[in-house]
């Protein structure tokens, strides 16, 4: 079984804009299997209105999907969340049972396109009161906080946990996610690398390109934290290790390669060549 654990997956099938059906399913989790990922949490879309009625069709298909991956034999441990769109009185919609990442006290949260509500860090502050730990899906890809990354980090200094998504490393959201999601891991910011798959083209469970950037930016002490012990930590409801906290190891800078300069031919050397010519 592969070392990673991907806390933030859209293979639950037929509930959102993930995998349409098992069969997408199940290639996905063989895929993610080739990929190293030993452990996904599902986290399917939740937003406001959705009920009771939403979150029983998840744990149906969840169990579906259970019984066809121990059919199938693919090697990935399956645990059940979910991806909350934020908004007012989320303490509603995280006490329901697959409202937390794994039956644990970890929440996946998203913030919606367009402005930031005025009641973003009043609303993070009530579910930490509340004994949860808040976890901030992908803030690079929000414009808003892309355009002011010091404001993640004022986030995260009010004990916010911060994933990144593989594919912002890649490349794949653009240039200014990219950036952006460098920045977070450079800093030590990052608490998690997750995939955010979502099919098997376009956003796939991506995390071995991913692993080799983050090894450039903060060494193998940071992989390590953040595909797989803080993951972990996750799905055995444990505590996270922060980047502040974690040994750091120096990662020296590339070497750019130099360049050959052409030394002009002195006057000599133009005399006889001019000479040799005719």
């Amino acid at each position: 079984m592969g070392e990673f654990v991907d806390i933030h997956s859209h293979v639950l099938p037929a509930v959102d804009d993930g995998s349409p059906s098992i069969e997408v399913s199940l290639e996905m989790l063989r895929r993610a299997s080739e990929e190293d990922i030993g452990a996904l949490v599902l986290t399917p879309h939740m937003k406001a209105g959705d009920g009771p009625e939403v979150e029983e069709l998840h744990r149906v298909r969840f169990d579906e999907l259970c019984v066809a991956v121990e059919e199938a034999g693919v090697p990935v441990e399956l645990h059940l969340g979910c991806e909350i769109a934020f908004r007012f009185n989320m303490l509603e919609v995280v006490s329901w049972p697959s409202g937390h990442l794994a039956d644990g006290r970890y929440v996946l949260i998203d913030l919606p396109p367009g402005p930031l509500s005025p009641g973003l860090e009043q609303g993070f502050f009530e579910l930490r009161s509340a004994g949860y730990r808040p976890i901030l899906a992908h803030p690079e890809r929000h414009r808003q906080l892309a355009r002011d990354p010091e404001h993640i980090g004022r986030l995260r200094e009010q004990d916010l946990l911060l994933q990144v998504n593989a594919g912002s490393l890649l490349g794949r959201f653009g240039a200014r996610a990219q950036g952006i999601a460098e920045m977070v891991v450079s800093k030590g910011w990052a608490d998690f690398v997750a995939s955010d798959g979502h099919d098997l083209e376009k956003r796939p469970l991506t995390q071995l390109a991913a692993r080799e950037i983050v090894a450039q930016l903060g060494g193998e002490n940071e992989v390590k934290r953040l595909f797989s012990d803080n993951p972990r930590q996750v799905i055995s409801n444990g505590s996270v290790v922060r980047g502040e906290d974690a040994p750091r190891q120096r990662v020296p800078p590339p070497v750019k390669p130099r360049r050959s300069r052409k030394r002009k031919p002195g006057l000599l050397q133009r005399i006889l060549g001019r000479g040799s010519s005719r």
